[in-house]
């Protein structure tokens, strides 16, 4: 969900959701209705959803795909009609002790492996595991995940009618064959849908670029191939919600027999009762928030932030992808040009990505730019608001959450024309620089590094000159209520595969 600044829903409360679905017509309630009673073919509809990462809870913090399926899990539980249960591993958490609790830990004794490098919570990626490893992790999920589903059925005395798997990698595996296995005992097939997320996507697209051999050999790509999880829509993935165009695109790449028709766009939505413009002065913020900091080594003094009158907020971990290097790069251009303008960088990131962060900017030689960590949602809601401008030079974003989030905050926006963000960040909200050429894939984004540096200090010094704050705040506010709330991407999700 966006960056490790904080922990997203895609992205907002479970409460949040419900007050958003509270608060639409009578007509559109009725739609959604009518959708997921046509999703599960009328009656109670029984709802199984297998997470890829820990839910917040216990005071461990949670990934954005791991709030969002705590959201998604809470609001359905809230509907009509409506009987979610859920599944998510933690190597922290304890089982729930609540009789009627409708979750379960998948318990580790690691870390929750990831699909790439760049996590701020976990370094086990799961092409660290042997074969070996790897095969009884997944067989031993199946078989709780399977036991689990059936402690349920007799509790409740119905059968699962969906089940709805997160991430486009090892759940749906995982559900694919707990579905065949029920088939086999004569039980109900359950179609399995499948909630994409851009990590997945990405190790996949390391496999099949073949330019990382030995941090990404082709092992996955070929196993959910050779498995069919892709290809039958009858005996796996019945369809696809992706939250980006991008996002489709990519199941079209890596997964191209897989229909179209049967991945819909869900966009993510976020928390207005949160992201909005906030009262505080940007000096409070500035000052508030270098207190305890990454880089420099030395937080400026308070008397030292009274100087700064304008800020430009940079929010996402720190990952090479994320090319907060690009924006550095440029800080170093304009610096002196604009010598009360501060940049803060929100984030986390694993201890190697931040120390090359910190090493970056210290050859640069950077005055007035400061590498903040993480921050909750309402902070960043001050920082947004304060700002100049959010900069977020991704490449191929998958969603760009923390656009949306930013301009709620009447903030412009400056990003990178590729993922995601394409979909929606216009003229009257801000603009995206063109990639660099020598950026083609993941390997190469380095190459890029230098060039986007140069085409996002033009656009950083136009918006400072045009004053885009002033001229486009309006905009911004206009089209994240009209486009980006959570009730919206529900009700999507609900109406827009019953229609398939």
């Amino acid at each position: 969900m966006g960056a490790g600044a904080s922990a997203k829903i895609g992205e907002a409360s479970a409460e949040d959701i419900q007050k958003a679905i509270a608060e639409l017509g009578d007509a559109d309630k009725k739609k959604l209705s009518d959708a997921l009673n046509s999703v599960a073919g009328g009656g109670k509809k029984l709802i199984f959803q297998l997470g890829t990462n820990n839910w917040q809870r216990q005071g461990e913090f949670a990934p954005g795909s791991g709030i969002l399926h705590e959201a998604h899990h809470n609001a359905m539980n809230k509907m009509d009609g409506v009987n979610c249960f859920s599944m998510y591993p933690s190597s922290k958490q304890t089982q729930p002790e609540e009789a009627d609790a409708q979750y379960r830990v998948f318990k580790l004794d690691h870390d929750i492996p990831i699909c790439e490098s760049a996590s701020p919570t976990s370094s086990k990626r799961w092409h660290s595991m042997s074969d070996e490893e790897f095969t009884a992790y997944y067989k031993r999920m199946e078989e709780e995940v399977y036991n689990y589903m059936k402690e349920v059925e007799a509790k409740v005395g119905s059968n699962f009618t969906q089940v709805i798997a997160h991430h486009s990698f090892l759940n749906p595996y995982v559900m694919q064959h707990v579905i065949q296995r029920r088939v086999k005992e004569g039980l109900p097939k359950c179609p399995i849908y499948c909630f994409v997320h851009g990590t997945a996507l990405k190790m996949y697209r390391w496999e099949l670029g073949g330019k990382a051999v030995e941090e990404f050999p082709m092992r996955f790509h070929k196993m959910m191939l050779e498995e069919k999880v892709f290809d039958d829509i009858e005996n796996g993935v019945n369809a696809c919600f992706v939250i980006s165009n991008e996002q489709k695109g990519g199941i079209a790449e890596i997964f191209p027999s897989f229909p179209q028709d049967r991945v819909i766009v869900a966009p993510n939505g976020i928390n207005m009762e949160v992201f909005k413009p906030a009262s505080k002065s940007l000096t409070d913020v500035i000052t508030e928030n270098t207190r305890e900091i990454i880089w420099p080594e030395t937080p400026p003094s308070e008397e030292d932030c009274k100087k700064y009158t304008q800020m430009i907020i940079f929010c996402g971990k720190y990952a090479e992808w994320k090319r907060l290097a690009a924006l550095l790069e440029a800080c170093k251009m304009f610096e002196d040009d604009y010598p009360n303008l501060c940049v803060l960088c929100a984030g986390g990131g694993q201890p190697a990505d931040i120390d090359v962060t910190k090493k970056y900017i210290a050859e640069l030689g950077l005055k007035n730019t400061f590498l903040i960590g993480g921050r909750p949602q309402p902070v960043l809601a001050e920082l947004y608001t304060v700002a100049e401008m959010g900069v977020f030079p991704s490449f191929r974003e998958p969603f760009g959450l923390v656009f949306v989030e930013c301009m709620a905050c009447r903030t412009p926006v400056i990003g990178a024309n590729s993922g995601g963000p394409k979909d929606f960040v216009i003229p009257e909200v801000g603009c995206l620089v063109d990639e660099p050429p020598e950026t083609t894939d993941l390997s190469t984004v380095n190459a890029g590094v230098k060039t986007l540096g140069k085409t996002l200090n033009e656009a950083i010094r136009k918006a400072l000159t045009e004053d885009w704050k002033k001229v486009k705040g309006d905009g911004c506010i206009k089209l994240a209520i009209d486009k980006f709330t959570v009730g919206a991407q529900v009700a999507n999700m609900f109406t827009d595969v019953a229609k398939i």
